[in-house]
C-alpha cells in the first residue's frame, strides 16, 4: 500500500511582493468579474470582452438555478427576459447560438443563427459608432450579416446583469451558489495559498 503524501500549503506572508500587480478589492463576486470586462474594454481587448461577456448569462442563469448549472434553455430564457427589449433583433436562440459559436468553435457564426454572421466594429477614433444593423445583398455577396458595437454590447450586458442581481441577490438558489462563483481572492485561499492573489 502507497503512502499518503502530503503536499505542503504555500504561505508567502504579508510581504510577499511578487509581481507589480494592483488589485481592486469589489464589494460583490459579481462585479469582479463585470469589472475584469470593464478593464478589456478600456485596453481595446474586444475579442477578450466580447467572450467573457456572451458567457454572462450562463453565469447568471446558473447561479439563480437550483442545481446550480446552466443550460441552453435557461441561457435563452434569461436572454429573453433581460436583453430581448435591448436587442430585439438577436432572440435568446440567436445570443445562445452566437455564444456556442465564439467559445466552441472560435467563430462569430453557427448553424443555428440566423444570420450568417455577426460582425463587431469598435470605437473609432472619429467618433463614429455603428450598432445594430442588419445588411444583406451588399454587392455580390448574398448573406446577412448583423453588426453590433463591441464597447456598447457588452456595456449593455453588463448593465443588464447588474439590473438583475439587484433584484435576484436575495434569491435563496444566487445565495447558495455564489460561494462557488469564480473570483478573486487578494490574499490566497487558505489554508492552500496565503498571502498571493489568486483566482479560485
Amino acid at each position: 500500500m502507497r503512502a499518503a503524501t502530503t503536499t505542503p500549503m504555500l504561505n508567502f506572508g504579508p510581504s510577499w511582493i511578487g509581481f507589480d500587480l494592483v488589485f481592486k478589492l469589489e464589494p460583490l463576486p459579481m462585479e469582479s468579474v463585470l469589472a475584469e470586462i470593464e478593464k478589456a474594454l478600456s485596453s481595446r481587448l474586444y475579442h477578450l470582452a466580447v467572450v467573457m461577456t456572451l458567457t454572462m448569462p450562463d453565469i447568471c442563469s446558473a447561479l439563480e438555478s437550483s442545481n446550480g448549472k446552466t443550460s441552453g434553455i435557461k441561457y435563452k430564457a434569461w436572454w429573453q427576459k433581460y436583453l430581448s427589449a435591448e436587442y430585439p433583433a438577436l432572440t435568446g436562440a440567436d445570443a445562445y447560438s452566437l455564444r456556442c459559436g465564439v467559445i466552441h468553435q472560435g467563430k462569430f457564426g453557427h448553424e443555428n443563427l440566423k444570420y450568417d454572421r455577426i460582425i463587431w466594429t469598435f470605437p473609432h477614433p472619429r467618433r463614429i459608432t455603428i450598432h445594430k444593423s442588419i445588411m444583406s445583398n451588399t454587392g455580390s455577396l448574398t448573406g446577412i450579416v448583423y453588426q453590433l458595437d463591441a464597447s456598447i454590447f457588452c456595456r449593455n450586458v453588463i448593465a443588464a446583469v447588474r439590473a438583475w442581481y439587484q433584484v435576484a441577490q436575495s434569491d435563496p438558489h444566487v445565495k447558495a451558489n455564489l460561494p462557488n462563483l469564480i473570483q478573486l481572492y487578494p490574499q490566497g485561499y487558505p489554508p492552500y495559498i496565503i498571502g498571493l492573489p489568486v483566482i479560485a
